[in-house]
């Protein structure tokens, strides 16, 4: 991978209020202020003009005064009235600016432009606010324009608080003293928007094939696949286990009549048993054990995808976003312990005077011995397995491995369709 040669300046203005400014530059700080959006607007240099997001409907794009491929910009009676909103808010708010300078061909060759303005406006500098740690995005007024008339195309971003919109340390909000834009913040601009440019060709393909995995894994614990590893009549440890956590939780009343969320489970004993199932599964079922090993190599490419990102735009190992991995990894984790708890409770109730003791891991016993010799009666194997005092007849040891059998067959039906996992999706995050 080339470097992609984003540079990105930054400057700012602390507000005519602020404590740490100097007075003796008050006057010429205003009227720098007053001229940006003159600035921005300015004809020669136009392709695109963002007249901030005055309603704080961010998400809205017919909240968004953007203007596109017609080049139209805001009213001069706009202009105005956003020029008088920006000099008045400077008493209050600092004044910041970004400027975000990309190499055409890198846009060129991946996305249109005006696809790119839309991923700026709506996702880059939004999620930029956030971790630079402004409380609420509706309290920020912020606009941007694409500037042209260079080598190398640019977009010109500011923004300022509406309102106090900074958590101090005594939990109140106030106006932001610190003018300087974070390191993390200016990181997180420039890999984002590569990321932006190139998603549409490698990141794209790779995040499409996690989630295909995703999607593989999830079939092993839908009960309505016949690879549904949380029931396995032969497994009688696994079954036991699965059993003794259904009782803790419908005894302990964990979201009793509606689904459970692992998350939200407070109790250590539940939390550790369900993740010793899930560990177990994932020690014994070979197709389990398989996929996972898929799933992390996919995982692996990412991350070396998105280490030589950060390292072409020269940032640190420590520097290097790596959320999108965390999350895939979170939800996957998520989704199998939730099916776990839900399957586990479930069974339970539709088996209660089935839990497993040492009787049922013994007629278990016999009846795997039967299988492999039907020579022997099970009479036989009884009187071999077991002391007269513990001893139960043909029938019984039949009626009762049947039971368990009919009983957990018909529970794991039902369950199938109470419970829909299919529905969940992986590619929402």
């Amino acid at each position: 991978m080339t470097k992609s040669k984003i540079v990105i300046r930054t400057q700012y203005k602390l507000s005519l209020n602020n404590p740490d400014r100097l007075k003796t530059f008050k006057d010429k700080d205003q009227k720098y202020v007053d001229g940006i959006i003159d600035y921005f607007s300015d004809d020669s240099k136009r392709a695109l003009n963002l007249i901030d997001y005055f309603t704080g409907k961010i998400n809205k794009h017919e909240d968004i005064n953007l203007i596109m491929e017609n080049g139209k910009y805001a009213t001069p009676e706009e202009k105005e009235k956003r020029k008088k909103y920006i000099s008045k808010q400077f008493n209050n708010s600092n004044l910041w600016q970004v400027v975000l300078s990309i190499p055409k061909d890198l846009v060129d060759k991946n996305i249109s432009w005006e696809d790119m303005d839309e991923q700026v406006s709506k996702k880059i500098i939004p999620e930029a606010l956030k971790r630079m740690g402004f409380k609420d995005l509706k309290n920020m007024t912020y606009g941007m324009s694409r500037h042209m008339n260079t080598n190398n195309p640019h977009y010109h971003i500011y923004f300022m608080e509406k309102k106090p919109n900074t958590l101090r340390q005594n939990k109140t909000l106030g106006y932001r003293r610190k003018g300087k834009i974070p390191r993390k913040v200016i990181n997180y601009i420039k890999n984002e928007t590569v990321l932006t440019i190139q998603r549409q060709s490698k990141f794209k393909t790779m995040s499409m094939d996690i989630n295909k995995d995703i999607d593989e894994f999830k079939k092993y614990f839908d009960p309505k696949t016949r690879n549904f590893v949380l029931y396995d009549k032969e497994n009688v440890i696994l079954e036991d286990k699965i059993l003794r956590l259904g009782k803790l939780l419908d005894e302990r009343d964990i979201s009793y009549n509606s689904r459970i969320k692992f998350n939200s489970i407070k109790d250590d004993e539940i939390k550790q048993l369900t993740r010793d199932i899930k560990e177990d599964l994932f020690k014994k079922n070979k197709n389990l054990i398989y996929t996972k090993d898929d799933f992390n190599k996919r995982i692996d490419n990412m991350n070396n995808y998105l280490t030589s990102v950060a390292k072409n735009n020269g940032l640190k190992k420590s520097d290097i976003d790596l959320s999108y991995i965390n999350n895939k990894e979170k939800y996957l984790d998520n989704y199998i312990l939730n099916a776990i708890v839900n399957h586990s409770r479930y069974h339970y109730r539709k088996n209660k005077k089935l839990v497993i003791d040492s009787n049922d891991i013994v007629q278990a016993i016999i009846l795997n011995n039967y299988r492999k010799n039907k020579n022997y009666s099970k009479k036989n194997i009884v009187t071999n397995s077991l002391t007269s005092k513990t001893y139960m007849n043909k029938t019984k040891i039949r009626n009762a491995v049947r039971n368990i059998n009919d009983e957990m067959e018909k529970a794991s039906e039902e369950f199938s369709k109470l419970f829909d996992y299919g529905k969940e999706r992986s590619d929402s995050l």
